[in-house]
């Protein structure tokens, strides 16, 4: 049998959104690649290792500020894209956020990893809709259960109400949660 071979790569992917004032919420975000086992200087080389950082703000999650660095990369030229990144201020990340990105650093206008970053900022979404629910409602396997979490997102966005995911189909357990229970024994006769 033949031994493993000891070479990887690792990609490792953080975000993390806060919030900064009313309508507003903070976010920073990495993107490292290292690898290990190869034929490099050292145990380990960090292959790429970028990181974003800026603000939304408003219903739409309009990006209001943003910084891009790149701590490494493989050759000279894979900052000379930062400068681009500048066109995405004023986009909203719940508009075309995608399409946005594309328009402006798709192919050899962008970083393949500077991209995969900014697309992944269209997740960020789904954590701010968190922290606005979460100024209500208790994240408690209670309030999930009884409906009162599923009520404020829908508040809070109510495009999640269309079957956006497995989780919140709407013969789904999640919406379930939102209709009135069905009463115990016979009806009353007299509401006939």
């Amino acid at each position: 049998m033949t031994e493993p071979d000891p070479r990887t790569v690792t990609r490792s992917k953080t975000m993390q959104v806060s919030p900064a004032g009313p309508g507003q919420f903070r976010f920073s975000a990495r993107l490292t690649d290292s690898a290990a086992g190869g034929d490099f200087s050292g145990d380990t080389a960090t292959i790429h290792d970028f990181a974003l950082d800026g603000e939304v703000e408003g219903p739409d999650l309009t990006l209001v500020s943003l910084q891009v660095r790149a701590y490494s990369h493989p050759y000279a030229e894979c900052p000379f894209v930062i400068p681009a990144t500048r066109a995405l201020l004023g986009k909203s990340l719940m508009t075309a956020w995608r399409r946005s990105v594309l328009d402006e650093l798709g192919g050899s206008r962008g970083c393949t990893h500077v991209t995969t970053m900014l697309l992944g900022l269209g997740e960020l979404a789904t954590m701010v809709f968190f922290l606005r629910i979460n100024e209500q409602v208790p994240y408690t396997p209670a309030a999930r259960t009884d409906g009162r979490w599923i009520r404020e997102a829908l508040t809070v966005a109510p495009s999640l109400g269309g079957d956006v995911c497995f989780g919140l189909r709407r013969d789904g357990a999640a919406m379930s949660a939102l209709e009135p229970a069905e009463p115990e024994g016979e009806p009353d006769s007299t509401l006939l």
